[in-house]
């Protein structure tokens, strides 16, 4: 109980929340101007991005059914760690210490343990946050130890049925994956996450799986993943009855109570939904369920964020709004003791636990809208800067082809993802024509249409 009684940013999702700095208003503005900052909105007044990914390569060792890389991916060299250093420090550029900082790709840990390990420790000394991003087939607990130790802050297991595990044929069957997955990281200090992907093949099982995920005490952070049309994956058009409606009713089917997904924000509402929840022994409790309550602590952090200089962190914050708004954080505290009560006897039986749950919609290739893109608060950093992850997957081999500037006390050096080698040259060439590569370099459509090739179907 003492673990959450204290924390009243609970409220906020987690992470860091930090002030003094304008990198906030592009996010802010985008969201404005299409009416999504309201009096819930958390993106734009805390954080001016809920993270950035940095694909650290193209190499996967799954082929899923609704990949969003590029038919191309394969064909691509692994960025050296010279240009993910420079990366990196364009991230911090552009939005200052505090951010997310996603390992991905393809899935980084077929990237040497080294260079993620350098990694850890570059994001870290920035003062920003990693997350390893990763289908955990090769992120065994002794490579998260090494991980961890370099400064890992949390670690995203990404499991469901589109991956085509081979002897499991239902999300329940997966679970055990995700067991395992939970040993490997626990007590190593990592915040642990999963992903999944929501689409015709699982969304049966939609509530039995989110009430596993619920009653996994490790766990923090759980994130639904709707279907969408891009990238090389063989499935395309998402199913009519997945919506955003939709999932949220088999969530809270799932966690057997209201998860108010609509009380507080995190950017575009037709993007991300977001909940809050108390669990204990198979129980869950909503912490957004004052809508007023959360509403006016928002704007009371808000401006406790104005008046401070530095980060906030939780001590801070709830010193601060213990000082200038008392019966507020007073009334905070209440609801916070009452959430716990509602778990009733779970209490006796474990500790309380805070848990994060997203709902992501994802746009399809050919269906971007502008102002979604505008408020996008999940980027990926590009050659040419930090782009909205729908809009990046949509053009992906475009990006992949950007060379990167690189300078160094030698000079100002090039490097494109299709050759080896730096250069002193921009004009690199483009990527290998995908039409021409070896079938076992290929995955989703391209190698589904080269298979039917050779077998006449």
């Amino acid at each position: 109980m003492k673990d959450v009684l204290p924390d009243l940013t609970a409220f906020l999702p987690a992470g860091r929340r930090f002030a003094g700095s304008d990198r906030r208003a592009p996010l802010r503005d985008g969201l404005w101007s299409s009416g999504e900052y309201g009096p819930g909105q958390t993106a734009g007044r805390f954080y001016p991005v809920a993270c950035v990914a940095l694909e650290v390569t193209q190499r996967c060792n799954l082929d899923c059914s609704l990949c969003y890389l590029s038919d191309r991916a394969e064909l691509t060299y692994d960025p050296p760690l010279s240009v993910l250093f420079a990366r990196l420090a364009m991230i911090h550029s552009h939005y200052g210490p505090g951010v997310s900082v996603q390992l991905t790709g393809g899935d980084p840990t077929l990237r040497k343990v080294e260079d993620l390990e350098a990694l850890c420790r570059e994001i870290g000394r920035l003062g920003m946050r990693s997350c390893l991003m990763t289908n955990g087939i090769r992120a065994g607990r002794a490579f998260l130890a090494r991980l961890a130790a370099a400064g890992l802050d949390d670690v995203a297991f990404h499991v469901d049925m589109t991956q085509q595990r081979k002897g499991f044929n239902t999300e329940a069957e997966l679970n055990t994956v995700r067991l395992t997955y939970i040993r490997a990281a626990k007590d190593l200090g990592l915040r642990i996450l999963f992903n999944t992907t929501v689409f015709g093949g699982n969304f049966d099982e939609l509530p039995a799986l989110a009430r596993f995920l619920r009653d996994q005490p490790e766990v923090a952070f759980v994130s639904f993943q709707m279907q969408a049309d891009t990238g090389r994956g063989v499935l395309r058009r998402r199913p009519d009855a997945i919506t955003q409606d939709s999932v949220i009713r088999a969530v809270e089917e799932g966690y057997e109570t209201n998860l108010n997904f609509d009380v507080a924000a995190v950017g575009h509402s037709r993007c991300n939904r977001y909940a809050s929840v108390l669990t204990v022994h198979g129980r869950a409790v909503s912490i957004l369920s004052n809508r007023k309550l959360v509403h006016r602590l928002i704007e009371a952090l808000e401006g406790l964020d104005r008046s401070n200089d530095g980060h906030l962190d939780t001590r801070d914050t709830v010193r601060r709004l213990v000082l200038h708004h008392p019966v507020l954080a007073l009334r905070a505290g209440v609801h916070l003791a009452e959430c716990l009560l509602r778990l009733g006897a779970g209490l006796l039986r474990g500790p309380v636990r805070r848990q994060s749950v997203f709902i992501h919609n994802f746009m399809a290739a050919d269906a971007l809208e502008e102002d979604r893109c505008a408020g996008c608060v999940f980027m990926v950093a590009t050659a040419n800067g930090p782009l909205s992850m729908c809009a990046h997957n949509a053009h992906r081999d475009q990006h992949l082809a950007e060379p990167d500037r690189i300078e160094t006390e030698k000079g100002v050096f090039w490097w494109n993802s299709a050759v080896r080698e730096v250069s002193d040259r921009p004009d690199l060439p483009d990527l290998q024509s995908a039409d021409l590569a070896p079938l076992k370099r290929l995955k989703g459509q391209l190698r589904a249409r080269r298979a039917g090739q050779r077998t006449g179907s």
